[in-house]
């Protein structure tokens, strides 16, 4: 049974990490009572894990040209919203850096702390009057008549009922779901580390599939880098000591000697991470010469590559040195690399680089053209990660979630001059049909959002807080009209 001692015109907020921190505040400002449900012990979901910039594509053109797939009508929202959101979050106690331009030059963002982000915004949380509780995962939706009437917590072997005007979803994604990742990623979820917090599950879009929420396009897609391999020993606070950014300037080899795709193509080395995934046992090596290893150029882990190199050794990684390509070689097959294959794979990529014949390199080699000659050559042992999924539940441009049945297709373009609007009543018609039907009173924010980002990478915490933010004021602005 729900509560009886609640009101029942309340946003419930699911996920306690930076989206759903900011959904909740928003709705506590718009004047509605809301409840925060946090599966762990503790906030902070992946943010609290993370690099702390706050970064997206300071240019929609430039994002909608490199993640072309993926939903411009969220991109849009995103890219409309962002500004506004990083200045509101300062306002709650947030220390934020100014803005600076980052990953290449076409991202822009400001620097958080992450711990003291996520104490401050728990801290606001409960001085405005929420109701935080911990250890609460969602367990299904409540629905009356196809609108939404509250949420159904697992907790302490017992299944409780709250009821609820809006339910926010803020989980975090689902790739703690072997399962899901199965359906949806790849066949072995097990060539992946889980470089993330445990708890993201796929429980918002289980709950929300099973009332009729419509999955994104772009499920197959996921963030992460690629990390130390075993026997490396490492906690989830070196998550991105460990992490191998220097991967699209480095030769990419699998368990079977090969190169398996462009190294240098993407924003960063999560692209190439999203095809080691799919190679045996998402393992391979990172191969470089001196001169990368000892270059001064920063990755956008602020860190060398030497220093990177150096902390995946300590941490137990395999990393092989050797003065010659031919050593080096010779070294690897003791891993199970073959000998001859790649040999002739490193020979033919130094080959083909030296002669002016780059074009001629299969798989290809779009940027970073550089042989391997200055040695000494060091083969460092990578397996593949996830930090989050990018595919997800779909939404509108207020946040709410896209009914199956809706009449929908993706918006092929939005114009940069302005935002979009839409009613309830009517189907905006911007070039094509613009989705129209949703779940009465559900929205979805952060990683929960599918197909923000499709293959290419188009940040982490700002769509987190540019959709926490869009969501948490409707579904507050709702709640306060459905309440009189």
């Amino acid at each position: 049974m729900a509560s009886k001692h609640v009101d029942a015109n309340r946003v419930v907020i699911c996920g306690g990490g930076l989206s759903g921190l900011t959904a909740a505040i928003s709705a506590l400002e718009a004047g509605v009572p809301v409840t925060l449900l946090e599966k762990g012990a503790e906030l902070g979901g992946n943010a609290i894990l993370s690099g702390g910039m706050i970064w997206t594509y300071a240019d929609y053109d430039r994002m909608r040209a490199d993640i072309p797939n993926g939903d411009a009508m969220i991109q849009w929202m995103i890219h409309e919203n962002i500004d506004a959101a990083r200045t509101w979050l300062a306002t709650q106690g947030v220390d934020l850096g100014p803005d600076q331009r980052c990953h290449e030059d076409f991202g822009l963002g400001r620097q958080m702390q992450p711990p003291q982000a996520i104490e401050a915004l728990g801290k606001r949380f409960v001085e405005l009057g929420g109701d935080l509780r911990l250890e609460s995962p969602l367990d299904s939706l409540i629905t009356d008549n196809g609108a939404i009437r509250g949420v159904r917590i697992a907790r302490d072997d017992r299944v409780t009922d709250e009821a609820a005007r809006a339910v926010v979803l803020a989980t975090g994604g689902f790739q703690g779901n072997s399962e899901l990742l199965a359906r949806y990623v790849l066949k072995n979820p097990s060539n992946l580390y889980l470089r993330s917090n445990p708890w993201s599950t796929g429980d918002a879009f289980l709950a929300a599939t099973q009332i009729g929420a419509a999955a994104s396009p772009g499920m197959h897609n996921i963030y992460g880098h690629a990390l130390a391999a075993p026997p490396a020993r490492f906690s989830k606070w070196e998550f991105r000591d460990v992490s191998q950014h220097y991967g699209q300037k480095a030769v990419a080899i699998n368990l079977c000697g090969e190169r398996f795709c462009d190294e240098s193509i993407g924003g960063s080395e999560d692209t190439l991470n999203q095809s080691l995934i799919h190679q045996p046992e998402g393992r391979g090596f990172y191969i470089i010469d001196h001169e990368l290893y000892d270059s001064k150029d920063m990755h956008a882990s602020k860190v060398v590559t030497r220093v990177i190199v150096d902390r995946a050794k300590k941490a137990g990684a395999p990393v092989v040195v050797a003065d010659t390509i031919e050593e080096l070689c010779k070294k690897l097959s003791a891993f199970g690399i073959p000998e001859p294959r790649v040999l002739r794979e490193l020979t033919e990529f130094n080959q083909l680089l030296q002669s002016g014949r780059g074009d001629d390199l299969l798989p290809p080699r779009k940027l970073h053209r550089l042989p391997l000659v200055h040695g000494p050559f060091y083969a460092i042992a990578v397996k593949a990660s996830i930090t989050f999924t990018m595919g997800g539940l779909a939404i509108d441009n207020h946040g709410r979630v896209v009914r199956r049945t809706a009449s929908s297709s993706v918006l092929a373009n939005v114009p940069a001059e302005r935002a979009l609007d839409d009613s309830d009543s009517q189907v905006k018609r911007i070039g094509v049909e613009y989705r129209q039907t949703v779940i009465e009173g559900l929205y979805a924010a952060g990683c929960d959002v599918g197909n923000i980002s499709h293959y290419e990478y188009a940040g982490g915490l700002a769509p987190a807080l540019a959709t926490g933010r869009v969501a948490g004021c409707n579904a507050g602005a709702f709640v306060k009209q459905k309440a009189g």
